[in-house]
């Protein structure tokens, strides 16, 4: 990917490109297979900007991770504000995960699969994974308690399973379909406790 003009000049840009580009080869390859020398290629960077604004591949993973979850959380949030106040706003999470998963290129999860790639250590990746389930769990738990479900705390802990093993499932099979599927479970289980 060619530098733009100008874009040597703009530091944010600059970091923003990298940034972009590493979450694609990180998506496609994996954190473990990808190579340094791979995100300068495709971000049309040095080794020098790259750790100049990262430190190092562990802290280019942990940007693109924490970025991916302020994207995700705000897209969420947008879904939720603009749906009518109760189930609705829950239904919305899971209408928006389903189109996600008829998306071109769809892989699952980033926090998911970073954390599965962690190899048993508690770095970066799975401490931004437990936050970003603790996310949902908090979302759906004020949602919940919003529509006056008996128990919030274990339907939003049933409702995390559903978006995240759907997640799952849909990019191993690539099956978009189950985002349908995973809302019809949504249906039941608010039925249930709400």
């Amino acid at each position: 990917m060619p530098v733009k003009a100008g874009e040597r000049l703009d530091p944010e840009a600059t970091k923003a490109r990298i940034l972009k580009a590493a979450a694609e080869v990180f998506g496609r390859r994996g954190i473990h297979a990808t190579g340094i020398n791979e995100i300068v290629e495709a971000a049309g960077a040095s080794k020098l900007t790259i750790y100049k604004n990262f430190g190092s591949k562990d802290g280019l993973v942990e940007a693109v991770l924490a970025d991916r979850t302020q994207r995700v959380r705000a897209w969420h949030n947008e879904a939720v504000e603009q749906a009518p106040p109760g189930r609705d706003q829950i239904l919305a999470v899971f209408d928006l995960i389903a189109s996600w998963y008829a998306e071109a290129g769809f892989r699952g999860c980033a926090m998911m699969n970073a954390a599965t790639e962690d190899r048993g250590q508690d770095g970066a990746p799975r401490r931004l994974a437990r936050e970003h389930l603790a996310f949902y769990r908090e979302l759906f738990e004020r949602l919940l308690k919003g529509a006056g479900a008996h128990d919030p705390e274990r339907t939003a802990r049933q409702l995390v399973v559903v978006l995240e093993g759907a997640t799952l499932i849909s990019a191993v099979d690539q099956d978009p379909g189950l985002g349908a599927e995973a809302r019809a479970i949504v249906e039941t289980l608010l039925a249930s406790a709400l």
